[in-house]
């Protein structure tokens, strides 16, 4: 169970992880197939790892040949009703040095408190040629959402709080498994755009996605009728033909373990 949040930590680890648990993702799961097949299709393009368990954190993919999996999470409603499970957190690995083949991460990395710690962490558990391979939120995230609600802030006047996380920027991607020890480091990035009718359906789809509420800096009190009308219509605004595009980057990681 994620222990209390440090006030220097960006994300609250016991609202990510109620968030997550409190999350049906149903028909928002489009961003989550799409990281996945991408994933996917990326390890069809390395060599395989060696034979040993592959730890899947945050969705459950078909193993590797000769590997078996054991699949992870912050929140037990999202793990698989069989087979090997295991609840952690990503910048607190519980498991022994040299014990994995493989690590996939698939959108959880972006509110990994300690990502250096978390790859330096992964490197460790992973055996001699094991391989690692995530996707995640990175970059240039939600921009319109951001403009939305600054543009309300400062109509409605008052506080002017943080709305949307920290993200990682995708040009350190190779440098950061760089130093977490790692070879043969890539990273790439691909851009995903989805378009809205509104503020409110992009809401419930981040809700499901359990990606709503675990801002460690976010305003504690509700937003007003107020603040939230004006934050509909500055989206609205920033739309055409009745919808907005609201754009994510997807950053890909990949290395091998020496």
């Amino acid at each position: 169970m994620p222990t209390a949040t440090p006030p220097s930590e960006p994300f609250d680890r016991r609202l990510r992880a109620r968030a997550r648990a409190r999350g049906r993702i149903g028909s928002a799961d489009f961003l989550l197939r799409h990281a996945t097949q991408e994933l996917l299709a990326r390890q069809t393009l390395l060599p395989p790892p060696p034979p040993g368990p592959v730890l899947d954190v945050g969705a459950a993919l078909p193993a590797p040949e000769g590997c078996w999996t054991i699949t992870a999470d912050l929140a037990l409603p999202r793990l698989p009703p069989a087979g090997a499970r295991l609840l952690l957190e990503e910048d607190r690995l519980p498991i022994a040095a040299g014990a994995l083949a493989m690590i996939r991460s698939v959108l959880m990395w972006h509110g990994v408190n300690d990502l250096p710690g978390a790859l330096v962490l992964a490197r460790r558990a992973l055996m001699p040629g094991g391989r690692l391979l995530a996707v995640f939120p990175a970059g240039v995230c939600l921009e319109a959402v951001r403009r939305a609600f600054l543009e309300a802030d400062l109509e409605v006047g008052g506080r002017v709080p943080p709305r949307v996380g920290p993200t990682v920027d995708p040009a350190q991607g190779a440098a950061l498994l760089q130093r977490a020890g790692f070879a043969e480091p890539v990273a790439d990035v691909m851009q995903v755009t989805a378009r809205y009718r509104d503020l409110a359906a992009l809401a419930r789809d981040a809700r499901a996605m359990g990606e709503t509420g675990w801002l460690a800096a976010r305003d504690r009190r509700p937003t007003t009728r107020a603040r939230w009308a004006a934050a509909e219509a500055a989206f609205a605004r920033l739309g055409r033909d009745g919808r907005t595009e609201v754009a994510i980057e997807l950053l890909f990681l990949a290395a091998r373990a020496p």
